[in-house]
């Protein structure tokens, strides 16, 4: 299946004006597509949102705690505007463990698909791929178990590559748990002979690497008893992809990831300014038990990396 074709069948918007150059969004975002690398234990693939929000229920928060307002969301109508609303999955948590990731397995049984911005900074061309996932399930250990584990619904993920005035690529960015990684165009893992980056999607948490592999992770927006914990027990969190089933550009002859553009305006779930999830979990042995960790993330637009995408990558790491 094209990757444009796949777009329109998805019912992206992909009726876009060219730029200047006579290239357009969806064909400098075809043209840049990252390969993902899934870990052959991973239960998810970058998914379509709409079986994710169709499958929850539309919940605001109150003096009482959260009121369902809407048993049957669908994306065409989440409201914006409005921080105190969040989607619950029905009928799943995050919060029991291992055996918890199973029950959103479903949501990502459709065709792959990324959500793809071209946006102009200061004319600075700025390609943004917006990976998601239904559930998120870290686990210190490979293969996953309920020892420590750190888990959400509704996981975001993003590659940025940023192109020079004349439209040749000059930095990649990943996002990854508390921040993320670049490096400059030349230096990043490609598909042999193309213009594809690789992103190594590691397992469960689905953060971005630029290799394959054990790899160590940024604690440093977990809570300071956690970061305690692990200080004490000597213990150094790691991500984990050992290889598996490769997603992209269907010509490259792997799994194809349909590219859906998406823009300030469109679509209108863009604009929910709500949680994609109950909430944030963490867990580890005594003393510490099963922990409410913060809110679960919101949406691509409501990221710091979509509203300031040069400055935000500027203050990652270079990896």
């Amino acid at each position: 299946m094209a990757l444009l074709a796949a777009a329109v069948a998805l019912g992206a918007p992909v009726a876009a004006h060219a730029d200047e150059e006579g290239v357009s969004p969806t064909e400098m975002l075809a043209k840049y597509e990252p390969v993902t690398v899934l870990d052959a234990r991973e239960q998810f693939r970058p998914s379509a949102v709409d079986p994710f929000i169709t499958g929850s229920v539309l919940e605001r928060q109150t003096s009482g705690g959260w009121e369902a307002i809407d048993t049957s969301p669908s994306p065409d109508r989440l409201p914006v505007d409005d921080d105190s609303v969040r989607l619950n999955v029905a009928g799943c948590t995050s919060a029991t463990g291992v055996a918890s990731v199973a029950c959103y397995a479903g949501m990502s049984s459709g065709p792959s698909v990324v959500y793809g911005r071209d946006h102009m900074e200061h004319g600075t061309r700025v390609l943004q791929y917006w990976y998601f996932y239904p559930d998120d399930f870290w686990s210190l250990q490979y293969p996953p178990s309920n020892l420590i584990w750190q888990a959400h619904e509704g996981d975001w993920e993003v590659v940025t590559i940023v192109l020079d005035e004349a439209g040749t690529p000059q930095e990649v960015a990943y996002s990854r748990h508390c921040n993320g990684i670049r490096r400059a165009w030349d230096a990043v893992p490609k598909w042999p002979g193309t213009s594809h980056p690789i992103d190594y999607v590691a397992i469960g948490s689905h953060s971005n690497q630029l290799a394959p592999g054990i790899q160590p992770i940024d604690t440093s927006c977990y809570p300071a008893e956690v970061r305690s914990f692990f200080a004490a027990n000597h213990i150094t969190p790691f991500d984990f992809d050992f290889g598996g089933t490769t997603y992209g550009p269907a010509e490259l002859g792997i799994a194809a990831t349909g590219i859906e553009w998406v823009h300030e305006n469109a679509p209108r779930w863009l604009r929910f300014d709500g949680a994609w999830g109950e909430g944030q979990f963490i867990h580890a042995p005594a003393p510490l038990g099963t922990l409410p960790f913060g809110t679960s993330p919101v949406g691509p637009q409501q990221h710091d990396v979509w509203q300031d995408p040069l400055g935000t990558i500027a203050s990652w790491p270079v990896g």
